[in-house]
């Protein structure tokens, strides 16, 4: 990135930083006393801030506060938090129950992101990253997600080409949709190595008040530990934890 749109950039993040509880409404010269600028570079990213639904202008004291884009992106932020809390007494617990690495991945943006994550005390175990983005074809979570979206959402992804993480990992949108069927009909998904080689995993998913599907708790280990037995053990639990989250964000199930 040039220098320059660097600098830009930098000095527009410290208008935003300009606002506060005291001061939640500035004037170009306010601001450009602030910061040591001329009022003249304020005010040309001011006007671009403005554009961008960032800040918004009154138009009788010209005077700019906080614009609608800042409580679009909060509120992104506050979901995430949100999740996060609600699903950490079942994130706890999974790890206490399995001693393997355990996390949440909030679906986002046509990825899934881990939002939340205990590793394993074991030498040999999955890391994963809070902040890391996974493709939803590859691994159970992924998987947990895919098989509860919307059939339109589900279409567009398997439309894409999809990469192959591992010699594990389904290429093949039929064997996908077969697999995802399954996943529906059980209520969790299964991962022998499809994003971690010589990982297994197990997740289910999370729902939101509205029904719709927004993330999946997951449990993954090495397979000389976490085999198929396991998953034939925790299976129910993971689901019953899953579930657990699910309400406490206000969902409720249908009668079946």
């Amino acid at each position: 990135m040039p220098a320059v749109e660097t600098q830009s950039i930098m000095r527009a993040v410290a208008i935003l930083d300009c606002f506060s509880a005291d001061q939640p409404e500035l004037g170009v010269r306010e601001i450009a006393r602030q910061l040591h600028l001329s009022t003249s570079t304020v005010g040309r990213l001011l006007i671009t801030l403005r554009s961008a639904g960032i800040l918004s202008q009154d138009p009788t004291t010209r005077r700019y506060v906080m614009g609608p884009k800042i409580l679009q992106w909060s509120s992104i932020y506050l979901s995430r938090l949100d999740l996060a809390n609600e699903a950490a007494p079942a994130l706890a617990e999974l790890h206490r129950l399995t001693s393997e690495t355990v996390s949440v991945y909030m679906l986002d943006r046509g990825e899934r992101v881990c939002i939340a994550r205990i590793e394993s005390p074991e030498r040999v175990r999955v890391v994963v990253r809070v902040g890391e983005r996974m493709p939803l074809h590859a691994g159970s979570a992924g998987k947990a997600l895919l098989a509860f979206m919307p059939s339109e959402a589900l279409a567009q992804i398997l439309g894409k080409p999809l990469e192959r993480m591992t010699p594990n990992t389904i290429v093949n949108r039929k064997t996908l949709t077969q697999e995802l069927e399954t996943v529906r009909k059980c209520g969790y998904a299964i991962s022998h190595g499809e994003r971690f080689q010589d990982a297994l995993g197990l997740a289910a998913p999370i729902f939101n008040a509205d029904g719709k599907v927004i993330a999946a708790l997951n449990v993954a280990g090495p397979v000389m530990r976490f085999d198929d037995a396991a998953v034939a053990k925790y299976a129910p639990k993971i689901i019953r934890l899953a579930n657990q989250v699910s309400q406490a964000l206000g969902y409720v199930s249908s009668p079946e």
